[in-house]
């Protein structure tokens, strides 16, 4: 019988080709793009790669998504959103701050009114706020035009609130307001009282002691002592005498620390007791102020 022939073991070879390793795909740096808005959350998108498969999102997708998300962050509480409001971002456009102005309130609408050089849209929205103390940061933004319809708007404010007035007639322009302002108070604001301002804002302090010793009969060496004191009460005296409000009293008292170093300073706690002042008439506070010179001499 013949032999059978035996089993061969199978032949194991270690030759055969490993799977190909693919290199990690590199992740591109996060940026503000690389988020997205959902309801009131800002939530992250999907890392994006440098691979063939990488989704191309259109340029102008992009700049809405980042305006977007400026937006979102300057609705925030205004410590937080200061910073944004106040820097040259892009993104701030007009549509976007009208939009803010829209979503937001009174101390958001401060910042956005300091901004320079708005748009005129922006201005009227911030006008039709009807806040006073956003008039007033309007009227002190340098890089601001009003037309007419504004100055009119501005002007009709000034006649109710002595802090817009003086706003107003420290502005450097709005001919149009003052004027309306003139008109309506019967007030010589473009000479006498500009007058004034224009010794202070000049740095003119000696001129400006002796326009008002002229009109009030006074001599200007004892005047010029009575104003030099630590209180405000001698200038508002003297301010009420020759027939300026307490708007002007309160804007000129500020060229008058400037030049003084901060002196006479009106703490919060006594301001309503200084302006009290101007109830007096223009005789009787020139009476006063006559007392108070001859105690002080």
């Amino acid at each position: 019988m013949p032999a059978l022939p035996l089993a061969q073991k199978p032949v194991v070879t270690t030759d055969a080709p490993k799977p190909a390793r693919l290199a990690a795909p590199r992740p591109v740096a996060a940026t503000g793009r690389d988020f997205h808005i959902a309801g009131d959350s800002i939530v992250a998108r999907k890392p994006l790669c440098e691979t063939a498969e990488t989704e191309r999102v259109p340029g102008g997708d992009l700049i809405r998504c980042d305006e977007d998300l400026v937006v979102r962050l300057c609705r925030m509480p205004v410590n937080l959103a200061a910073p944004l409001l106040r820097a040259s971002l892009p993104s701030l456009t007009p549509q976007a701050l009208l939009a803010l102005i829209v979503s937001t309130g009174e101390a958001h609408h401060l910042l956005i009114a300091s901004r320079p050089y708005l748009d005129w849209r922006v201005v009227k929205a911030l006008l039709r706020t009807q806040s006073d103390k956003v008039l007033i940061a309007l009227t002190n933004n340098p890089t601001l035009d009003f037309d007419d319809d504004d100055q009119a708007f501005i002007a009709r404010r000034a006649l109710e609130n002595p802090a817009v007035r003086a706003a107003v007639l420290g502005n450097q322009g709005l001919i149009f307001a003052k004027s309306y302002l003139r008109q309506q108070r019967g007030e010589d604001v473009s000479h006498s009282n500009l007058k004034l301002i224009a010794l202070l804002r000049g740095g003119e302090t000696a001129g400006f002691v002796r326009e008002l010793a002229r009109r009030l009969s006074f001599d200007t060496a004892t005047l010029s002592l009575a104003l030099t004191t630590a209180s405000p009460v001698p200038l508002a005296l003297v301010m009420c005498a020759a027939g300026l409000d307490r708007a002007l009293f309160q804007h000129l008292l500020s060229l008058w620390q400037k030049a003084y170093g901060g002196e006479p300073y009106m703490a919060e706690s006594q301001r309503a007791l200084i302006l009290s002042v101007f109830n007096l008439t223009p005789a009787a506070a020139r009476q006063k102020l006559a007392v108070l010179m001859n105690s002080a001499h």
